[in-house]
Formats: C-alpha cells, structure tokens, sequence
C-alpha cells in the first residue's frame, strides 16, 4: 500500500562545531518519532544552514539566534512512496514548513504547490488519487513518468499519520537530542517548532 512521510531533502550545509558525530549526507531523511541521532543532526544542519543562523559560536549563540526568528524554512514537505524505491519528494523551494498547507489543500481535493523543477502535482478520479513526479499537464501523456496511485481515503489516512509522524520527532528526537545539552532550549525549541511547522 503507498504511504507519506515527512521529510527534510539535501541537508547539505556545513556541520556546527556542537555536532560531534560524523555525518554522512543522504538525499532526504524521513522524519518520525523513530528517527535517530543522525537524523535529528541532520535536520539541524539543514535548519540552521538553510535559515542562515551563524554556526561558528557556541550551541548556546547558535540557537538563541534561531529563538529570535519569527519563522524558519527547511527543504521539505510530504514524500510520497509506492514502496521504498519508488517515491515521489518534494522538489526545489518546498518547504517542511508548508507541511499543513499540503495536507488541507489535498483534504479539498486540490493540487498543493510542492517545489518546480521538476513540479511535482496531483490529480483526482473518483476516489484515485494520482500524485505525478512533475507538472501533471505535462507528463500524462509520457508513459515513463507514472504516477504512484492512492485511494483517496488512504491518502488522507496517511497524510494524517504523517502530521503525528512529524509532531513525533519533535516532541521525541528532536527534543531528546537538545534537551542533552539544555533542557530549557529544548523545551522551548519544541514549542517553537510547533508553531513553525505544525501551524
């Protein structure tokens, strides 16, 4: 059966110096209450580095700095998968933080913006759901860029389970990981990141 994730794609800036562990970069990483160490520093290489927060002073500075935004953005949103090889991500200029707007546009039957180059779009049948790896007008008619298929209703659970997958990591790994190194940050960064991304 096809499924969602939330996911961050190319985490590819600089590390901080407050993160220790080696890290190898991967093209997106799914995020849930499941994720590990290396996912949650990923996402906060890719937080930090994308906002352009100053990563060249203490963790402390660091995120204080990210504490005065009103708003972050992350390269991101809702994967779509028919199995573990074949996926349709999110593409340039999407964000994980316009995980809400997806999922309440596809709730009204909707075709939500999901990045360009390619454009990733979703058409509807009945209760088929058609989620193209680019422009729908476009490819429909190519035979080689088929589209992963969802039955509306599952589609929709899914989407659901996704937004729980995504408070999960935040209010699980994400918060575990700073809460280490200082638990009133940690604290307050969930309740941030709730509103960033979960609004």
């Amino acid at each position: 059966m096809p499924y969602t994730k939330p996911v961050i794609i190319e985490p590819y800036y600089d590390k901080p110096e407050w993160i220790t562990n080696a890290i190898t970069r991967e093209e997106f990483i799914c995020l849930s209450s499941e994720s590990n160490e290396i996912d949650v520093e990923l996402f906060l290489i890719l937080l930090f580095g994308y906002n352009h927060i100053n990563i060249e002073q203490s963790f402390l500075l660091s995120f204080n700095e990210l504490l005065e935004q009103e708003g972050v953005a992350l390269s991101g949103g809702i994967a779509f998968f028919e199995d573990e090889n074949k996926y349709i991500l999110p593409s340039c200029c999407c964000g994980l933080e316009d995980i809400s707007y997806i999922i309440d546009t596809i709730i009204i039957k909707q075709s939500p913006w999901m990045g360009h180059d390619p454009a990733p779009g979703i058409t509807y049948l009945d209760d088929q759901v058609h989620v193209w790896p680019d422009d729908p007008e476009t490819i429909e008619s190519n035979v080689n860029s088929k589209s992963i298929q969802f039955l509306y209703k599952e589609l929709i659970d899914s989407l659901e389970k996704t937004r729980k997958e995504m408070q999960g990591f935040i209010e699980g790994p994400l918060y575990n990981w700073i809460s280490k190194r200082d638990k009133e940050i940690a604290s307050t960064i969930k309740d941030r990141m709730k509103q960033w991304i979960m609004r």
